[in-house]
């Protein structure tokens, strides 16, 4: 069918109205395509570019050769000028439909559109190709570089798909930061060989099914933050192959940045940084902050987390293994720092919030749906100072998203 896309929306696809909703994946808001229906639901259709008729100005050559085929790119196709407008605009829509809120954007903040990933975790088939999972299937699709990997990882992969021992291997997770560490999910009982193979590849150390370490299964990364006044904070990183860590690593030190920027006008005396990892943002609060509560239920991320508070020397920051929605009553903080999984915050962790009442909340989001739900349920205490979106992922279709809330006048 012939069809015009109109919006962008979330998860790759445009707006389209053909005696109903369209949902298209591959096209550019604003051309004509001859798209083909593909799955249908109860309240929409979803189809696929077949053909392009009108083009949009924006739509380009992608540069990857498997990027149809390959799950880890949405927008090679679509200029990265225009991929940054189309993240405003359904962060925008958003804002409208699910808060209610018609919010005004602060200037996005973007990196290196390439080469960018810091982490990254392949897939290993039962006759030992290394790739990607192809969208909705376990089919592993091969490439010879990954356009938005570290290039350093990119050397790893080619090296590790030399390797004779991938027995029963599934997923190999490689991280990069002073140097490259592995954790193998599935392994023959002979781990011998693997791990030599490894070490020839360029991975200095790892885990095989969070049993066996070898070599040291940690990465350290060098933290510099610059801020508005030319003063620099320097930081190290350390984190082990089972904590999570931001894989722009680039582009998470500007956003800290811009946090300073407010923490440090306001300097309050107790920060509660809740979904706190391996204390990312903690180290940094502890310039501006009296003290730093760092809440994180996950235990290696704590062990992490204190590790780098003893190599940074830092004496006001302290970890609660914890979940959010577990938090004492009668904690006070004037800042909340929020950075929560894609499902935002639940209704225990909102009660919580209210509980703590801080002044100031900065939040952090990878989903803005739910980003704009958590919005409109904390409008109604708090003024928004501030939103915009932080381009973390560029040729994807993910959006962060840094929310500033200051309570309103009672």
């Amino acid at each position: 069918m012939t069809i015009e896309t109109v919006i962008p929306l979330y998860g790759g696809y445009s707006l389209a109205k053909d005696d109903g909703v369209v949902f298209v994946r591959g096209a550019v808001p604003g051309e004509t395509v001859e798209a083909d229906i593909v799955e249908k639901k109860r309240d929409y259709r979803v189809a696929v570019v077949r053909s392009v008729i009108t083009p949009s100005p924006d739509r380009i050559e992608p540069l990857c050769p498997v990027f149809d085929i390959c799950g880890g790119c949405h927008y090679q196709f679509i200029s990265y000028e225009r991929q940054l407008r189309i993240k405003e605009e359904i962060t925008l829509d958003c804002l409208r439909r699910i808060a209610k809120m018609d919010a005004r954007l602060d200037a996005t903040v973007a990196g290196k559109p390439w080469h960018y990933r810091r982490r990254a975790q392949l897939k290993v088939s039962r006759d030992g190709r290394i790739g990607f999972f192809r969208p909705l299937s376990h089919d592993v699709v091969e490439f010879e570089d990954c356009l938005i990997l570290d290039p350093v990882l990119n050397q790893a992969i080619k090296r590790i798909k030399e390797c004779r021992d991938l027995k029963r291997v599934r997923e190999i997770h490689l991280q990069r930061g002073d140097t490259t560490t592995a954790k193998i999910i599935g392994a023959s009982s002979e781990h011998d060989l693997l791990i030599e193979e490894l070490r020839n590849s360029g991975v200095s150390g790892g885990t095989i099914n969070s049993e066996i370490s070898f070599g040291e299964p940690s990465i350290c990364l060098p933290m510099e933050i610059q801020l508005s006044d030319g003063s620099r904070l320097s930081y190290f990183y350390r984190v082990s192959v089972d904590t999570f860590f931001q894989s722009n690593w680039a582009l998470n030190q500007k956003l800290i940045g811009l946090i300073l920027e407010y923490v440090r006008n306001i300097r309050p005396a107790r920060v509660m940084d809740i979904y706190a990892g391996a204390g990312n943002i903690s180290l940094a609060l502890s310039a501006f902050a009296g003290e730093v509560v760092a809440v994180e239920e996950n235990p290696k991320a704590c062990s992490d987390g204190q590790e780098n508070l003893e190599l940074n020397r830092i004496g006001n920051v302290r970890f609660l293994n914890q979940r959010a929605e577990r938090l004492k009553s009668g904690i006070e903080a004037e800042m909340v720092v929020l950075d929560p999984p894609r499902t935002g915050l639940t209704k225990e962790v909102r009660r919580k919030l209210a509980e703590i009442s801080p002044e100031w909340i900065i939040y952090l989001s990878c989903n803005p749906a739910t980003f704009s739900r958590d919005m409109g349920a904390l409008g109604e205490r708090y003024h928004i100072e501030s939103i915009r979106v932080i381009d973390m992922f560029p040729q994807t279709y993910h959006i962060e998203l840094l929310g500033i809330l200051k309570m309103k006048n009672q």
